[in-house]
């Protein structure tokens, strides 16, 4: 087992979900914990409010992308490729999950009911969030700085 099933494992079985996982593992890269944060991410679980729509998992790695490349501060400026960034991440995941491109929970687990399959969400978060370091690193990014105070 290596350490991003092994985070996956921990947290899932610890009730967070597909974005706050991948949100907590990103905070913990750089040592930091944000409950705050963290519970604002439960509300993008099985997509976006519980709607159905777009995937937590890629939500949740869009949002640890933004943490690193966004604006936060009055004097701050997002990094001059952050939309770039979103849109690779946004069209690997099309690709990756070969649901015909759609980004829905619904698609991609093709339950109307949205059946949460855990097989199939814990590889799409453990994926997200590889994919998500990999951009940062191609990017020049590294996940590990903290966060301005």
């Amino acid at each position: 087992m290596d350490d991003t099933q092994a985070m996956l494992l921990e947290l899932s079985g610890k009730g967070y979900s597909c974005a706050q996982i991948v949100i907590i593992g990103g905070l913990r890269l750089m040592g930091r914990e944000n409950a705050d944060l963290t519970r604002a991410m439960g509300g993008l679980a099985m997509g976006v409010g519980g709607s159905g729509e777009v995937c937590g998992a890629l939500a949740g790695a869009v949002c640890l992308l933004s943490l690193h490349t966004g604006k936060g501060l009055d004097h701050e400026y997002p990094h001059p490729d952050h939309a770039l960034i979103m849109d690779e991440l946004v069209q690997w995941f099309r690709a990756e999950i070969r649901a015909g491109g759609a980004l829905t929970c619904e698609a991609i687990l093709d339950s109307p009911d949205r059946v949460m399959n855990g097989r199939l969400c814990g590889r799409l978060i453990a994926s997200a969030w590889t994919r998500a370091l990999e951009l940062l690193a191609n990017y020049g990014i590294d996940p590990c700085l903290g966060l301005p105070q």
